[in-house]
């Protein structure tokens, strides 16, 4: 599993607030991060006994934050991290959403932080006890530095096979494909990749999608957030178009 690094403070951010003078540090409702939690499919009987035990069950999960769900699975090559439009993962029926409160980070943040993310969870090591999309989800609401924390009981039937197979002596090792991957794959390399790997370039044409969707769709709400205070005789600066641009190296392939 990737290493569990000590993060300093939540930056602070000039999020515009109503009323204020000048930047304040106040993440907008927009900013509001939530879990999507997913029954997987075929799981449906296995969850009603293991849920009635207290032992969670079999999920999917994902990590919704600025109009887009995040999550991690395996994948032959290159990054096991992958989008998909909210509460619409293919993997399991949608369960429930769980807020997690807001994030003082800014999209072009968060697009940093999943970027080292794409870079730290390639697809390979995915381990459906050991490093799943549970883990995967904890680790990255806690570089969001959101208030709220992943319910225990979404890896709980996961850690507990993990913990009978070590006492057991039972080798449950999932990564059974080892595979070469390319550790510097820029967006430039695009149509050469999915001439030779198309799983890759699939990987890297939905992360430049979802940077274009999520700054355009964060540009919008800042400035309806603008003139609405506006409207309301609110004293505000100008909403701060520079946060909503993408960053040119941000691959993380």
């Amino acid at each position: 599993m990737a290493p569990h690094v000590p993060l300093p403070g939540p930056p602070m951010m000039p999020w515009p607030c109503h009323g204020s003078p000048g930047p304040v540090f106040e993440p907008p409702p927009w900013a509001e991060v939530a879990l999507s939690v997913y029954e997987l499919n075929g799981a449906k009987a296995l969850n009603a006994v293991t849920e009635t035990v207290g032992l969670g069950g079999a999920y999917h999960v994902g990590i919704e934050v600025y109009w887009l769900e995040w999550s991690y699975g395996w994948n032959f090559r290159g990054t096991g991290v992958h989008v998909v439009p909210i509460g619409q993962s293919r993997i399991g029926k949608f369960k429930e959403r769980i807020s997690l409160g807001r994030t003082p980070l800014p999209p072009h943040e968060v697009f940093n932080v999943l970027a080292q993310l794409r870079r730290e969870w390639p697809g390979k090591e995915y381990h459906y006890l050991q490093q799943n999309c549970g883990h995967f989800c904890a680790e990255f609401s806690r570089r969001l530095y959101v208030p709220g924390e992943i319910p225990s009981w979404v890896t709980m039937l996961a850690e507990t096979g993990d913990w009978l197979s070590q006492v057991f002596g039972v080798s449950l090792d999932g990564s059974e494909v080892e595979a070469d991957i390319d550790e510097d794959i820029g967006a430039h390399n695009v149509l050469e990749m999915l001439s030779e790997d198309p799983i890759v370039a699939k990987n890297e044409l939905e992360w430049q999608w979802a940077q274009e969707h999520t700054f355009e769709r964060a540009r919008n709400a800042a400035q309806q957030d603008f003139q609405n205070q506006m409207m309301i005789g609110a004293r505000v600066d100008a909403p701060p178009l520079v946060l909503w641009h993408p960053h040119p190296r941000m691959t993380g392939l």
